[in-house]
């Protein structure tokens, strides 16, 4: 059975922009109540981006997956000295290093994390609560990602800009 993603990876870069900007048109905004208008040129220049800025973007991705899927499964395999290694990390000290009196105290900060988990259940984060709270105000602030965004576009037309010209020169 064929579908439609088939079709559209057959299309050249003008007529996928344009298809993409139609099939944004059709969501409607629920604040706004009207439809998501993009022109198809932004898409365009997207498509249309060399590869390798592509490319990067996709390995950075990766790296961060795979560095993720590593915690995850240290924290797996013991969640209780995963906890102290990122205390230490945290702290700037060195576990073959431990003096007595930070063995100790790395045992009673195990203990503590261990029952502020218990106590807090889906709200314990083992990040202080400024760092969660900074996240979720990035996340969540339309004016600070449309700002980086349109940062992001300035930089990329330079680049591109620069990379064409480099192109004419040869």
């Amino acid at each position: 059975m064929r579908k439609q993603y088939d079709d559209f990876t057959q299309l050249k870069v003008k007529d996928m922009s344009k298809s993409i900007s139609d099939m944004t048109y059709k969501y409607i905004n629920p604040e706004t109540n009207t439809p998501t208008k993009v022109p198809p040129m932004h898409y365009e220049k997207i498509l249309s981006q060399v590869t390798e800025k592509y490319m990067a973007d996709v390995t950075s991705k990766q790296f961060l997956n795979i560095m993720y899927t590593q915690l995850v499964n240290l924290k797996k395999e013991d969640e209780n000295y995963f906890n102290q290694a990122l205390v230490c990390m945290d702290i700037g000290i060195n576990p073959k290093d431990l003096r007595i009196d930070e063995q100790i105290a790395i045992k009673i900060i195990s203990e503590y994390i261990d029952d502020k988990k218990k106590n807090e259940k889906k709200n314990y984060h083992f990040l202080s609560e400024d760092i969660v709270e900074t996240f979720n105000e990035a996340k969540n602030n339309p004016e600070l990602q449309s700002s980086i965004i349109k940062e992001s576009n300035r930089v990329e037309g330079i680049d591109n800009y620069r990379r064409n010209d480099y192109r004419d020169e040869r």
